[in-house]
């Protein structure tokens, strides 16, 4: 019946400390005694609209309606100022059900409030010392639902942020679910073959030596020794190639992951990559990689530009039409500018949004 509590519920529970006025008020003699069975069950009913599960509709909308219609008696029949408590319907709508502007608990509370709000100019304008009600109930509903539009931004943001982290999840999962298969593949496809010929060779060498044919024996060693010295050569060259990835792998490999982002990519490549160096192929790789992250986890972009080409030197520009920059501190990409350091390059943020763009600066380019 009862959802678990969870660790932002308590500021549901600080909000009751301003029932505290109607039961003083009470007290003090502003309210019949009577009032105080009508604030409990308005406590009592806003406990379980905290606390109950969802999937009691009926439970929940008699509960939604006795609170607002506790909030209307109390101010049109004895203080204007309860109409403020309007405010706990606010957290509710916004933080507990995360309703859309045509629930029927939104729609119910707007006319609530306006209603109030009505009433409380007409007293205003109709009665001498009303000019306090007036004010109040001017100000009412341009508090109520400010505090609504912004709270609901502020979720719907942190909602975004969560989907965005748990496509980031499954980009990673799936990045490295595929480069555990590719791995499988190079490793069957290196090393299968080899393990396939050196067994028939070895049959052929047992039969070849049963009937005394040694010469023919000592050539399939020969041969098996051949076959053992490439095979030790392609996992060297393999076990490099899962350290080391070229320009031209990074981008296809980046084509893939911003079509599973739904982003779409447009590479301008100027240059001819397999001239560059291996040390400033790696550096491009790993720059490429960093930025490709960003682009991805952070930009909220749809579209990204990736240009390289030769000014002073090597020139790898990446444009995003993503939220970029809020403000530059001059702490911007510091993990690329101090690999970059390391090949006397460098790293600008030559527009910081609309569009973003982050232009690599490398004063490498020939062969090493």
């Amino acid at each position: 019946m009862f959802r678990q509590r969870q660790k932002n519920d308590l500021p549901y529970y600080i909000g009751l400390v301003f029932l505290v006025f109607p039961i003083l008020g009470t007290v003090a003699n502003y309210y019949p005694m009577w009032t105080l069975i009508l604030t409990a069950g308005f406590t009592a009913a806003y406990l379980l609209l905290v606390r109950l599960k969802a999937s009691y509709h009926r439970i929940i909308a008699v509960l939604w309606f006795y609170t607002l219609a506790y909030i209307a008696f109390m101010t049109l029949a004895y203080e204007g100022a309860m109409m403020w408590f309007l405010f706990y319907h606010v957290n509710l709508l916004v933080w507990r059900f995360g309703d859309s502007y045509w629930s029927y608990r939104f729609l119910s509370f707007s006319l609530v409030t306006f209603f109030l709000g009505i009433n409380g100019i007409i007293y205003g304008i109709v009665h001498k010392d009303g000019s306090a009600a007036l004010m109040m109930s001017i100000a009412l509903p341009i508090f109520v639902f400010g505090m609504y539009y912004f709270q609901n931004h502020l979720r719907l943001q942190e909602k975004i942020e969560a989907e965005i982290v748990e496509q980031n999840r499954t980009i990673n999962i799936l990045s490295a679910e595929n480069e555990r298969n590719r791995i499988g593949r190079d490793l069957h496809d290196t090393l299968g073959h080899t393990f396939a010929m050196m067994s028939l060779k070895t049959e052929l060498a047992l039969k070849q030596m049963k009937k005394g044919q040694y010469e023919a024996v000592q050539k399939q060693l020969e041969e098996l020794n051949q076959i053992s010295h490439d095979s030790m050569h392609e996992v060297r060259e393999l076990v490099n190639h899962l350290k080391y990835r070229t320009v031209a792998e990074e981008l296809t490999e980046m084509e893939r992951l911003f079509g599973l982002s739904d982003i779409s990519l447009s590479v301008d490549n100027r240059l001819d990559l397999d001239s560059l160096s291996p040390v400033t192929q790696s550096t491009m790789t790993m720059v490429l990689r960093e930025l490709a992250n960003n682009v991805i986890k952070h930009s909220q972009a749809d579209g990204c530009q990736i240009t390289i080409k030769r000014g002073e030197g090597i020139e790898v520009i990446v444009e995003d039409n993503g939220v970029g920059f809020a403000e530059l501190t001059g702490q911007e990409l510091h993990s690329i500018r101090e690999r970059l350091s390391l090949v006397n390059g460098d790293v600008e943020v030559t527009s910081p949004n609309n569009p973003t763009v982050v232009t690599i600066y490398l004063n490498e380019g020939g062969r090493q």
